[in-house]
Parts: C-alpha cells; structure tokens; sequence
C-alpha cells in the first residue's frame, strides 16, 4: 500500500503510540539511573519528571476541552498571523432554562466521571508501582547475585519490556474508544458493530 487511507482515524493511533513509546523509554531510563551515582541520579530522574510533565501538558488540556465540551476560540489562532488576545469574550445567546439545566447536568456528571476516572487511575497506578516495585527489587537481587556487569541496565531493559506490554494496548484501546465516541457524536454511523 502507497499510500494511508483518508477513511481511516490513524493520527490518534500514532499519537497513542508515541505517548507509550515516551512512557516506556522514561520507565526505562528511570530504572537505569539506579547505576548513576546519588546526584546524577536525581539530576536524570528530575529531567525523566520534567519531561513526563511537558509532555503530559497538551493532554490535559484536551481533556479539559472535551469535559468542558468547549474550546475557548482565539479570534485569529490559526491564521498564522500575530494576534493579541485581550480576553473580551463575546456574550453566548441566552439559554432557555430546560437548556440551562441540561448543561449543568453535564457539567456535574462529567465533574463526577472525572473524579471517579482519576480515582480508579490513582488506585491501578499505586497497586501497579508496588507490583513493579517488588519484581524490581527481585530480579535486581537475581542479576546482582549472578554477577551481572550492569545490573541496572538489565533490569530497565526488563522493566521497559513489561511496561510496554501493559502500556501500548492500554493507549491503543483508549484511542480506539475516542475515535468511536467522535463518529458517534459526529453522526457518523459507518462504524462496523461489534
């Protein structure tokens, strides 16, 4: 095949590939700078921090915009042009009260999906650093005890290897059920049934 198909959503699978392949190059790096010593340690951990922080930025800000169920529109973002925004915001026409309503309801049942997402994401991250946690110090130990030259460097190869098993179907699972929920509330009904 020469060339992507147009029908097919392929950018998000892309972008959940490169997101997994940045969290799995990072669990890798931070695993092997246990051979670093204490300062450059901290030093390669607080830049794998930064990183994961910068690069977490335009996600969240999507998922705000997608809760919201708006995106602040800037009067000339997209022309290429320079444009100062002075945050005058244009009034919105006037909502009748079942409207109103509804729009509050949304609001607080994705404030509430919100919460219970970033629970359960909370609770699967802590239970799932233990896990790892524990298989770290084992098969360390193991590496150490049979004389490895670099145990460290063993071990991060390992532990890249299992985070990707969990991390790359995880991402494209999720990129998989947003690019269904975009058709669906675009109105588009080509998708297969499954």
């Amino acid at each position: 095949m020469t060339r992507i198909p147009s029908g097919v959503a392929w950018r998000p699978y892309l972008r959940a590939l490169a997101g997994a392949g940045l969290d799995v190059a990072s669990a890798g790096a931070w695993v092997a700078a246990g051979d670093l010593s204490p300062a450059r340690r901290r030093l390669a951990r607080g830049a794998l921090a930064a990183i994961a922080a910068a690069g977490a930025i335009p996600e969240v800000r999507a998922w705000r915009s997608t809760v919201a169920g708006t995106e602040r529109a800037v009067p000339g973002a997209r022309s290429g042009l320079p444009f100062v925004d002075v945050g005058i915001e244009l009034p919105a026409a006037e909502l009748s009260e079942e409207e109103a309503a509804e729009g509050r309801r949304r609001a607080v049942l994705a404030g509430a999906v919100g919460v219970g997402v970033v629970i359960t994401a909370v609770v699967v991250s802590v239970g799932a650093a233990a896990a790892s946690r524990e298989w770290e110090r084992r098969w360390l130990a193991r590496l150490t005890r049979h004389g490895h030259s670099h145990p460290h460097r063993a071990l991060a190869v390992r532990m890249a290897g299992l985070y990707a098993v969990l991390a790359v179907p995880s991402r494209l699972l999720a990129a998989r059920q947003d690019t269904q929920a975009g058709r669906r509330i675009a109105g588009d009904h080509t998708t297969v049934p499954e």
